[in-house]
């Protein structure tokens, strides 16, 4: 699916969104993890029961990358444990909120602006972005929570 924003003035939720978090990408991409309030988010959050195609084409053109979409549900009090990421992450709380920590998986390791872990809370209205190689984990779920994760694949060229 071929993803041609609307012409400006006639902007949609989605397009506003899309264009604020490749803003975000583009200067903090294989740099830092980072927190954006991305304009049009209730575009994403209406759609969370869906796999959200037309956000992951519209993504994906912009980026010049594969995108993909999955859900990660958590129930009150739970924990994911420690994942590192294999790709660029984006996680999108849709449905309540949880805590959430990243950090660089060794001494050394990962962005060099990521000199120790970033503990923050994660809630509708907001995009955490993980750069692929760092650590993330979340947890503190005091209502059920669910996030929609974008990977961004790197292009096969």
């Amino acid at each position: 699916m071929d993803y041609e924003p609307a012409w400006a003035g006639a902007e949609s939720d989605l397009d506003r969104f899309v264009r604020d978090l490749t803003l975000c990408l583009s200067v903090h991409r294989d740099r830092s993890p980072a927190l954006v309030w991305p304009d049009g988010i209730d575009a994403v959050v209406a759609a969370r029961h869906t796999d959200g195609p037309e956000l992951t084409a519209a993504l994906g053109a912009l980026l010049g990358s594969e995108v993909t979409s999955s859900f990660i549900t958590l129930a009150v009090g739970a924990r994911s444990g420690r994942k590192t990421a294999g790709t660029d992450l984006v996680l999108l709380p849709v449905q309540g909120s949880c805590g959430g920590r990243v950090e660089p998986s060794a001494p050394g390791q990962g962005p060099a602006v990521l000199e120790k872990a970033l503990e923050l809370r994660l809630r509708v209205g907001e995009a955490l972005y993980v750069p692929t190689g760092l650590v993330y984990s979340l947890d503190a779920v005091h209502t059920p929570c669910t996030l929609q994760v974008l990977a961004v694949h790197p292009p096969a060229w």
